[in-house]
């Protein structure tokens, strides 16, 4: 079925980097998702004041908060499908992760609403009807859902959109909250607990808890994250490919949205290169990062002395060194300054994030003393890098 309705609706289905195919698919999901909810809020609710349970009731309104949530969605995709302007020359695809934000707090304050109606109905319990009817319609609901998160979740994977793909395990999670409903139902029928009050309280924290992983899951594109390894591997391979480059690093990419990517990179090249043949060649690499993977790179020449026997000594000397220290640890952009009594070695050190100040001065001291244990000329000038 979800084929069927992206041949119905998706024009160019297959180009999802275009924004207008990112937008059409956003605008599918949304009014699937409106459909779905809005059918299920109503059952939900007709169920609900026909067996006087107030967990149904609360699962009637998530799905209705996931109606709201899938409208607010769709003015998302619209708006982060705007072509950029003067104002906004990177375009307004962070708007997705806003609308996403949006919604996260939308079902968080369902989530609480709930919490306290079912305090109360603990604390003044009422009987609840019990109807194998009742149970099949909740079952029904249930396919329903599974079947939209699997919709919502797929599409989200198809345009790389992290808001789809969390609003698909809400939609799973909601199966859950309904299986929990349902069995409230029945267990109400054994014991004179106030049964359905526990479960709209456990209903209630499962929805606080959706809405606080897909805030989690949106917040971090918008505060900006370390770019996926795959991604940044991926770049890097192919920068690689490059005649004269015979190395890479400080890669930095930066999300402008789902599909929207902007990165720089440095790539050492030979010193004594011909600069002219290395510019064309660093343009032919970002045109093949852009053709590939739809980044934008901006690349940064980094000369280095790659022919000069006693700096090369040097060099694989220090990154033995670096590594006998600490497997994680890597180098670039190293250069000799010569001297008769100091040596100057100048170079970058990548570490890790878990190195803190006082780590790094440790490791400048080690550096140091092991290094002018090799020869107390050698003064080490050290910059202290992190993987972007």
């Amino acid at each position: 079925m979800t084929k069927a309705l992206i041949r119905l609706f998706i024009r160019n289905a297959e180009d999802t980097r275009n924004a207008r195919v990112r937008e059409q698919y956003g605008v599918l999901s949304g009014a699937v998702g409106i459909a779905c909810n809005a059918f299920l809020f109503v059952l939900k609710v007709v169920i609900g004041l026909m067996s006087g349970s107030i967990s149904i009731a609360a699962d009637a309104f998530n799905n209705l908060s996931d109606g709201l949530s899938c409208l607010i969605s769709i003015v998302g995709f619209k708006v982060a499908g705007k072509e950029p302007d003067a104002k906004h020359p990177f375009g307004y695809g962070r708007t997705e992760y806003i609308a996403g934000l949006v919604v996260a707090f939308i079902i968080v304050l369902v989530g609480f609403e709930f919490f306290k109606t079912s305090i109360d109905r603990i604390i003044h319990p009422e009987t609840v009807a019990f109807s194998v009817v009742l149970v099949v319609i909740l079952a029904v609901s249930m396919l329903i859902k599974l079947w939209m998160g699997a919709f919502q979740a797929q599409i989200g994977r198809r345009i790389g959109s992290p808001v789809l793909v969390a609003a698909g395990q809400d939609s799973r999670n909601d199966v859950i909250t309904t299986g929990v409903v349902m069995l409230g139902m029945v267990a109400g029928r054994f014991t004179s607990l106030p049964v359905d009050g526990y479960i709209g309280v456990l209903v209630a924290v499962f929805i606080v808890w959706a809405g606080f992983g897909i805030a989690r899951d949106t917040v971090a594109p918008l505060l900006g994250e370390a770019a996926d390894p795959e991604i940044a591997q991926n770049v890097e391979q192919i920068v690689m490919e490059s005649d004269y480059i015979v190395g890479v690093h400080d890669l930095i990419v930066h999300n402008y949205g789902a599909g929207r990517w902007l990165a720089s990179l440095h790539a050492e090249v030979p010193s004594d290169s011909d600069f002219v043949a290395v510019h064309e060649v660093i343009d032919e690499a970002e045109k093949r990062v852009w053709q590939r993977t739809g980044i934008y790179l901006v690349i940064h020449m980094d000369p280095i002395d790659v022919n000069d026997e006693h700096v090369a000594a040097l060099r694989a000397q220090v990154d033995k060194m670096l590594h006998e220290i600490d497997a994680e640890l890597s180098m670039h952009d190293f250069r000799v300054v010569d001297g008769e009594r100091h040596i100057n070695l100048i170079f970058d050190v990548l570490v890790p994030f878990s190195y803190d100040n006082n780590a790094k001065r440790n490791l400048m001291m080690t550096i140091r003393s092991k290094l002018q244990k090799i020869d107390h000329r050698y003064n080490p000038v050290v910059t202290f890098d992190h993987q972007m």
